[in-house]
């Protein structure tokens, strides 16, 4: 039972104090609330939402009972006179001027038990209100479902048509719900010998043919078409009709199209879905055309995030396909639009020059700018960040440019409303030669078991907590072995970093069967973004007989902020099993103390940037400390990653951060062979 006001109105609070305490003795969860003035009463009734207002004394309370009682009309508030029945002439002068009931003030009984089925009225309401919420928004789901089926469906009553779907009406070859509403069925069906009215009223009646019934459609525009009529009950705006299935005989190779067509496009925004994007890509990947410019731009709404926090589930819809309209409306027939993601969008542009694609990303970057968006009786404005991601002869796949593009997108997101274009860093594998080399070197390892774990201590300065192990991989090579800065880019942008993972993860969670220390295993984003890598997890803890109290998963930061929902689902699926979650290249931005709200982390590493110099660097002290302020409310620990020297750990520890890791431990690290 939820907690409501009850508004006592006296000169002094003492009643309200005597009623306060006698209805927590009778058990009522209630707030009282104190007012002697028409002012104070008004206040509360704007704020506090009262089940009910109690007069407490007419003759010595300042606001007089013709004021309240308005006051109570004007909110839609009960009030009731909370006096003794002494006097007869006093209450009926009053209840001839006011609308009000009288609890006898001697009678406490009468009291509790008047406030307690105000309180259950109150907390149905509330069921009520919940329950409509939720029946209106499984109407909504129902009836997209409904508009996206590929069977012709419509609802019809005594002969007319109430409801239409979109498949039906392309069955018929017209535009709008207008065109069919005039349409009688007797005239647009020829059912041979039936009687159709007969037919008809039998329906009304709640008698249904247990055949589907052949007929001929007479179609608006004069054509014709076989079909079988399939009846069944339904209701349709709390009204009883009838649904009727229509089923082409010639539906066939109909059918067959419009399941490919399906199969490709998103059944909300009507784009191409993710798996029809690639397909388009991969075939302008391999046309090699070099006579124009060709890009994928990827586009997601800035703080779309935060909005579906806010947002229900039929909003967000009506939001999305809103965003949807916007790209559609600011490219050419041409371009290929999809929603590749919950909120995401990407577009194959195709033109003259490079300087004609970054227009297009303009085009929509303004587009969204001045949009406005009518959400119930919201009114909300956005903006978006695009990433573009150019398609050349050195590109190999569609995942590595639709990575690239996303990557490009989440740095324009870091400011908003911007268009960044993808621009490989200056490093040893910044050209696409380069990076091939380097997924082809990934591919020789994996093949050769050439990668292994080191495990590194992470301890606590107060001596007292768990023991952690970070477990760090490592690639062999001829000229010396590699750390993952310098390969998992490469991996991630050729979809072979979660192979990575599930290539030594298993190894690891062996490792952990006699191992008393708490382990950390760093995820990629590959596996953060895979559906199926929770529940490939689980298999491996259970072969493996490893708790998942034991496991911490780490994730970057930048992987956090670009992929929540995600990063989210991961720890919902894995969280149950007792595994706890690291975020790690943490910082003292805003962005960051807010991931914290919708990510459920136990512990943070700063960056390691951040910890460097400590000691003379008052900027980066007083970062540290932002970064520990964050954490703490949450529970969440804080790590001091990659700390070169002694020096530090005075000022981190004056900072609050106890776990250390790095080099002056000067340990002989753990190595694991995989």
């Amino acid at each position: 039972m939820h907690s409501v006001n009850l508004l006592v109105i006296d000169r002094s609070p003492e009643s309200a104090e005597h009623i306060n305490s006698l209805l927590r003795n009778s058990g009522i969860k209630i707030h009282v609330i104190y007012a002697a003035s028409a002012t104070e009463i008004k206040r509360s009734l704007d704020t506090d939402a009262p089940v009910l207002l109690l007069y407490a004394d007419p003759e010595e309370t300042e606001a007089s009972i013709e004021e309240v009682s308005e006051l109570a009309s004007a909110f839609n508030v009960p009030l009731a006179l909370f006096s003794p029945l002494d006097d007869p002439d006093r209450l009926t002068r009053i209840l001839t001027t006011t609308a009000c009931f009288v609890i006898n003030s001697e009678d406490e009984g009468l009291l509790t038990d008047s406030v307690n089925r105000l309180v259950r009225a109150s907390e149905n309401e509330r069921n009520q209100e919940k329950q409509a919420r939720f029946v209106e928004e499984l109407e909504h789901r129902y009836n997209l479902l409904l508009d996206s089926s590929r069977d012709a469906i419509a609802y019809v009553h005594e002969g007319l048509h109430v409801y239409t779907n979109r498949a039906y009406k392309e069955a018929l070859q017209v535009r709008s719900d207008d065109d069919v509403a005039g349409l009688s069925l007797l005239e647009m069906l020829d059912a041979g010998e039936t009687n159709l009215k007969a037919l008809f009223k039998g329906l009304t009646k709640g008698e249904f043919p247990a055949e589907p019934l052949p007929v001929k459609v007479k179609c608006p525009d004069g054509s014709e078409f076989e079909a079988n009529l399939v009846f069944s009950p339904a209701r349709f705006d709390g009204e009883d009709c009838t649904q009727m299935m229509v089923q082409r005989s010639d539906s066939a190779n109909a059918l067959a199209a419009e399941l490919e067509r399906l199969r490709m496009i998103d059944p909300l925004t009507r784009l191409h879905n993710r798996r029809a994007f690639s397909n388009a890509l991969e075939e302008c990947i391999s046309s090699g055309s070099s006579d124009e410019a060709a890009a994928v731009l990827y586009i997601e709404a800035d703080g779309v995030t935060e909005l579906q926090d806010e947002l229900n589930a039929e909003s967000i819809d009506q939001f999305i396909s809103d965003m949807a309209s916007i790209v559609r409306q600011n490219i050419d027939d041409r371009d290929i639009a999809a929603r590749i993601g919950d909120h995401g969008f990407a577009v194959l542009v195709t033109r003259q020059t490079v300087q004609d694609l970054e227009s297009v990303a303009e085009d929509i970057l303004k587009a969204y700018r001045s949009h406005i968006i009518e959400i119930d009786d919201r009114a909300i404005s956005m903006t978006c960040s695009i990433g573009m991601a150019g398609v050349g002869r050195l590109a190999m796949t569609s995942p590595e440019i639709i990575a690239r593009a996303r990557k490009a997108q989440a740095e324009a997101a870091e400011t908003g409303d911007r268009l960044v274009s993808f621009k490989p860093q200056l490093t040893a594998v910044s050209t696409p030669d380069g990076e091939t080399d380097w997924a082809d070197r990934i591919r020789v390892a994996l093949a050769n078991q050439d990668f292994y774990s080191v495990q590194q201590s992470i301890v606590d300065l107060d001596g007292e907590g768990e023991q952690l192990l970070e477990n760090i991989t490592f690639m062999r090579g001829e000229n010396g072995d590699h750390t993952s800065s310098e390969f998992m880019t490469a991996a991630e942008m050729n979809d072979l970093a979660g192979t990575i993972d599930r290539h030594i993860i298993p190894g690891l969670l062996k490792s952990l069967v006699d191992r008393e220390e708490r382990q950390i295993i760093s995820l990629s984003n590959n596996s953060i973004l895979d559906y199926g890598f929770p529940g490939w997890f689980a298999d491996q803890m259970k072969a493996a007989c490893v708790e998942g109290d034991k496991i911490i998963l780490q994730i970057d930061a930048t992987s956090a902020y670009t992929n929540l929902r995600p990063a989210q689902r991961l720890m919902k699926e894995l969280k149950p099993l007792g595994c706890h979650l690291a975020v790690r290249q943490f910082d003292d931005e805003r962005r960051s103390s807010q991931l914290l709200e919708h990510l459920d982390a136990s512990f943070v590493k700063i960056a390691p940037e951040l910890t460097q110099d400590l000691t003379a660097n008052t900027k980066n002290q007083e970062a540290v400390r932002k970064i520990v302020e964050a954490a703490d409310p949450h529970g969440i620990l804080v790590i001091a990653d990659e700390v070169a020297d002694t020096s530090s750990l005075a000022v981190l520890w004056q900072c609050g951060v106890k776990l250390i890791a790095g080099a002056f431990l000067r340990e002989s690290s753990q190595v694991l062979a995989q």
